[in-house]
């Protein structure tokens, strides 16, 4: 404990509880100040970016196998890849999606986990895996992503133009600008796209092949022979013992010339004589086929998009990119130009400004507000030099524990400012009136509560936390260092500036004595002077008014705040059927009662109005309409969808006309458009500075409507700008209630997929079940032809369905992998193409005779060509095949709920061991797991309640400090429905903040009760809870005032910005309603009923 020291003396040394050395104040002041100068040299090491990244890092590997169906990649690549990757450490979940053509897995880490190490093990299974994988498979792509796709989104994009072709732009941008660009430090990654890479077509006539007898693989593996380089090995050339020399053996082709020449490679046809392949097809070398397109406001350019390491500085990494862009530009060949295309720190950039200037008119309003109360300049000066340094010191810890300053942090920084302040306040208070630091140990249990409320935040689930806990962090960090400020820089300072109080002399006394009998001024100044004691004596009247009245006050307390009545079911239906009969008994007469009319139509609405109180008001107009929301740049996007069977070309051109109607506004900065497939399509709309906040983006947003309406064509979508959306989509609606099946045998997972789809629709209120490999808002029209086989006419003819296959894949054979060679020092591709493959349709495919075996058929005596609806890909969670099924209940939705509880209870019990099936929602809101956050506002209670028992040596009164709490409360519901405001992250942010600070004011009261009982032990309770008011009452009225001052900022402005405008609403009403709640209540649970 630290000494009280005597009143004439001044408080210049801290004094141990032994006879140690003292230290001079001058000592302290100068250890701060180098401390604080070492943080300043910090704050350019601080990453800084606009939201936080510290999300669950996912590995995802991805790859391409053209012509191949869904089923084969994912039993030819995904399964095996899986099966290695799945023993890395620290996998989370691994997810893969398998389609036609191409495939896709992904690993969810652990937070703990080492992301480089991981990545490094991937890349090595992947290596090792890669020569038992198909041939025609691409070498798969490993990318480090973050849920947040804002966060791997590129910050910085320039095109590159020039009047060359295409694929030559980007080598030149992959040779001569990458490697410069990635000599900077902080870049994750440079991507070069825009240009389809070339390829060699090689066109053959099947009929020609199938007279000479030779097939697709022979030429694919007479290419291979030819083009293949082997390692043999390695041999000794050395003579003797003394020189040894090893030589490299390798089988390299004969000729290598700088394309593909066919006439140097041979196939053996049926007889055995040799046919040279330029004999058998005809050679083309062009541009790959596009498989999706990326434009820049509508241009075809090359494109870098420049993406930043996670931890970076993006707003120094920008200055150092343009820097060396500027360089690179000189060196460009005639003809060649580089262009910004977009800048994500420009954002950045505003919206930090925005927060500086915030924080700069919070430190403004406090350090005015100080000063009007004081009218003392070294009293300001106090406050200005330990908040300077509180800030510096705190840099320090931001850097050390790895803290990014991004838009919450940044935040958190501003809004502990007001609460470092009442630190301050309140120690310089107490030591000018008492002259001792006994106010330490209420400052540190008020702020040990207040840093135990924000504690909880790293308990709650990953979706707000990674947005809050740099929040919390900087905020908790601010008020530990205020702490060892308030307990020594604040009495070094107040001594060394002689801040002690003093008498004021008076200045003149003749003239103020004729100021003080002016006839107006007189009453007044009677008045103010007596003030105290007038309210001193009502205050107490007040106080033995309430303590016997007490159950009438905390009744009227209950009611404001409110029971959960109005939160009882209607009926309670139980999930286990096995119930007790005693329970049983119970729930029938609830059931029973709760569904006689006169309770639902008359008493159920009186009672739930009465005892509802303010809790029912934010549950009922409030919560239950609250959704989350993010600030974020303002974009709009227009999404296109085509009908099954329409192709990429169709598509694009039905884009272009939309990109040529958006490139004649000038408010428009950019607008990126991704075409992903012949059926999807997507712009994103980016608006310039001036008339991004303007009502521009609405007017453009009504007249991209009428547009898409006009243009027609397909299905078109706009939204965005956080109002209504558009879409004109005519597809039927896939169904709201939706099931996830799991299993591990694909074939019979859907087998039980179908048998819940029959007992589905034995209720006649389900029309339609759909089977799919992930959930869609809409019914897809996506169809495929498969073979309905004919097995006993196939017997009998004595054909096996790979001998059907293998007479009909030549002739309608496309984009068949052939293996590649390089050109130019590129790897290209050569692809195999059948002649007839542009001549055939389904008709020709059944009715125009095959050979098989030397015999002709038609196909349609083998089998009967049939079209229908199949999952288009295949999607396993944690090596599980998973199958979603979507359907819609004409009804009421309770009531289809209900069914399908009970229907997947029942099915669940008939399912293998290792198969499930169970519900999936479909709305995104406030969930049932969300709500478990609201338990642990109990746990801040509870550590609230244990610190305070701590101070106060007692059970009895950490119960009056928490009461404030709940009273607290009754303010921000108030607030959030007085103000319709939508309750998101901060408006939670709100209730954990108030949890931490409402107490603070009832502690310091409290604290200065216990010691004036201490000190005088005759006074009644109600006189020294009396003085106590009146000594803590300005200090804590200061804090209040400076804490409500401090949120001020955050509701300046146009619109109310998502999660800072609830969180300042939110604590600013808590905080008032809790003054009140301190000046009636406090009394009530601190001190007994007076006996008379």
């Amino acid at each position: 404990m630290i000494s009280r020291q005597a009143s004439h003396e001044p408080t210049n040394v801290i004094t141990s509880m032994g006879s140690k050395p003292n230290i001079s104040s001058f000592t302290i002041i100068v250890t701060f100040l180098c401390i604080a100068l070492a943080g300043i040299a910090f704050v350019p090491l601080l990453p800084i970016k606009l939201s936080p990244s510290r999300t669950l890092p996912k590995l995802s590997i991805s790859y391409n196998m053209p012509s191949n169906s869904a089923r084969v990649i994912e039993m030819e690549v995904t399964s095996q890849l899986e099966a290695m990757l799945a023993r890395i450490k620290g996998i989370k979940e691994i997810s893969s999606t398998s389609g036609n053509g191409w495939g896709r897995i992904t690993l969810e880490l652990d937070k703990h986990t080492n992301i480089d190490a991981a990545r490094f093990e991937a890349s090595t299974i992947v290596r090792q895996t890669w020569p038992d994988l198909p041939e025609e498979l691409s070498y798969p792509i490993l990318e480090m992503s973050r849920p947040d796709d804002k966060e791997s989104r590129p910050f910085m994009s320039y095109t590159l133009n020039a009047s060359a072709t295409p694929i030559f732009i980007q080598r030149f941008a992959e040779d001569q600008i990458k490697p410069r660009l990635s000599s900077v430090q902080g870049i994750y990654r440079i991507d070069v796209s825009g240009a389809t890479p070339m390829e060699w077509r090689l066109e053959y006539d099947s009929r020609q092949l199938r007279d000479l007898g030779i097939t697709i693989e022979d030429i694919q593996s007479a290419i291979s022979q030819y083009y293949k380089k082997e390692f043999l090995g390695t041999a000794n050339m050395g003579q003797g013992d003394t020189s040894k020399e090893w030589i490299r053996l390798a089988l390299m082709p004969e000729k290598i010339t700088n394309g593909f020449e066919p006439s140097h490679i041979t196939v053996a046809n049926k007889d055995g004589s040799l046919i040279r392949l330029d004999q058998l097809i005809k050679v083309t070398r062009q541009e790959e086929a596009p498989q999706s397109y990326y434009r820049i406001n509508g241009l075809n350019s090359i494109y870098l998009s420049i993406r930043a390491e996670e931890t970076a500085n993006q707003l120094q990494l920008a200055k150092k990119v343009k820097e060396e862009m500027k360089h690179i530009r000189t060196l460009l060949p005639p003809g060649y130009e580089i262009h910004t295309s977009y800048d994500a720190t420009e954002f950045i950039q505003e919206e930090l400004d925005k927060i500086y200037v915030r924080t700069g008119l919070t430190i403004l309003i406090l350090l005015l507000f100080v000063l009007l109360i004081t009218r003392n300049v070294r009293y300001l000066f106090l406050i200005i030099i330990s908040l300077s340094i509180n800030l510096c010191i705190a840099v320090i810890l931001y850097y050390l524990l790895g803290l990014e300053m991004q838009l919450y942090s940044l935040a958190g920084i501003t809004i502990s400012l007001s609460l470092v302040i009442d630190n301050t306040i309140v120690m310089t208070d107490h030591i000018r009136h008492h002259h001792d630091r006994k106010a330490f140990l209420s400052i540190l249990a008020a702020t040990l509560t207040t840093m135990g409320a924000l504690v909880i935040i790293f308990f709650l689930d990953e979706k707000i936390r990674l947005n809050l806990q740099d929040f919390a962090a900087v905020v908790i960090i601010n008020l530990a260092v205020s702490l060892f400020i308030a307990l020594f820089l604040v009495p070094a300072l107040i001594d060394k500036m002689n801040l002690h109080r003093k008498k004021v002399a008076s200045s003149s006394p003749k003239a103020r004595s004729h100021w003080r009998q002016h006839p107006v001024v007189r009453p007044i100044r009677s008045f103010i002077h007596r003030f105290p004691v007038y309210f001193s004596h009502y205050y107490r009247a007040q106080i033995r008014f309430l303590c016997n009245w007490k159950k009438l006050a905390c009744l009227i307390l209950v009611l404001a705040f409110g029971l959960p009545i109005f939160l009882l079911p209607e009926k309670i239906e139980p999930e286990e059927k096995d119930l007790s009969a005693r329970d049983s008994l119970w729930i029938a007469r609830y059931n029973e009662f709760a569904a006689k009319g006169i309770w639902k139509e008359t008493i159920k609405p009186i009672v739930d109005k009465s005892l509802g109180g303010t809790l029912r008001l934010f549950v009922q107009k409030v919560y239950e309409g609250s959704y989350f929301t993010r600030n974020e740049e303002t974009v709009l996007s227009i999404s296109a969808s085509m009908p099954n069977g329409t192709t990429l070309d169709q598509m694009n051109h039905l884009i272009n006309r939309m990109e040529a109607y958006l490139s004649t506004y000038k408010e428009i900065r950019q607008f990126q458009t991704s075409i992903y497939n012949a059926r999807q399509a997507s712009i994103n709309v980016y608006f310039t500075r001036e008339n991004e906040r303007s009502g521009f983006p609405y007017t453009l947003k009504s007249r991209v409507i009428s547009k898409a309406l006009e243009l027609g064509g397909g299905s078109w979508g706009v939204w965005g700008l956080m109002d209504q959306g558009f879409s004109n989509d005519v597809r039927e609606n896939a169904g709201s209630f939706r099931i996830e099946m799991y299993g591990y045998n694909y074939d019979e997972l859907y087998e039980w997929a179908e048998k819940l789809r029959e007992k589905l629709l034995t209720y006649r209120r389900i029309k339609e079940v759909l089977i799919n490999s992930e959930f869609s808002w809409w019914k897809d029209d996506y169809q495929e032809f498969y073979f309905n086989l004919n097995k006993s006419r196939m017997a009998q003819a004595d054909i096996l369905p790979i001998d059907l296959f293998a007479s009909i894949r030549p002739v309608f054979g496309k984009d068949i992998y052939a293996g590649t060679i390089v050109v130019d020092n590129e790897t290209e591709k050569l692809k195999l193409s059948s002649r007839q493959s542009k001549e055939f349709d389904i008709w020709s495919m059944q009715y125009v005779p095959q050979t098989i075996r030397d015999k002709s058929y038609k196909l349609s005596e083998l089998a009967i060509v049939e079209k229908s609806q199949t999952p288009q890909q295949i999607a396993k969670v944690n090596q599980q095949y998973r199958l979603c099924l979507q359907y819609e209940y004409i009804g009421a939705s309770s009531q289809g709920e209900k069914i399908q509880k009970r229907e997947l209870r029942e099915f669940n019990k008939i399912l293998p061991m290792g198969y499930t099936a169970k519900a999936e929602k479909n709305y995104w809101s406030w969930d049932q797991k969300d709500n478990k956050q609201y338990a642990l506002l109990f746990l801040i209670i509870v550590i609230i309640f244990f610190t305070t028992s701590i101070l106060f040596n007692s059970l009895k009164q950490p119960l009056a400090v928490i009461f404030v709490i709940p009273i607290s409360y009754i303010g921000v519901f108030l607030t959030f429905y007085w103000f319709k405001l939508n309750f998101d992250q901060g408006g939670f942010a709100s209730f954990v903040l108030l949890c931490g600070i409402t107490v603070n004011a009832s502690i310091y009261i409290l604290n200065e009760y216990n010691q004036i009982r201490e000190r005088i032990p005759a006074i009644s309770p109600i006189r020294a809870y009396l003085k106590a008011w009146n000594a803590k009452i300005t200090p804590i009225f200061l804090t209040v005032i400076s804490t409500i001052l401090g949120f001020i900022p955050f509701m300046l402005g146009t619109d109310k910005e998502a999660f800072w405008f609830p969180l300042a609403a939110g604590t600013i009403g808590g905080l008032i309603m809790s003054i009140l709640g301190i000046f009636f209540y406090l009394p009530i649970f601190t001190l007994k009923k007076e006996r008379h």
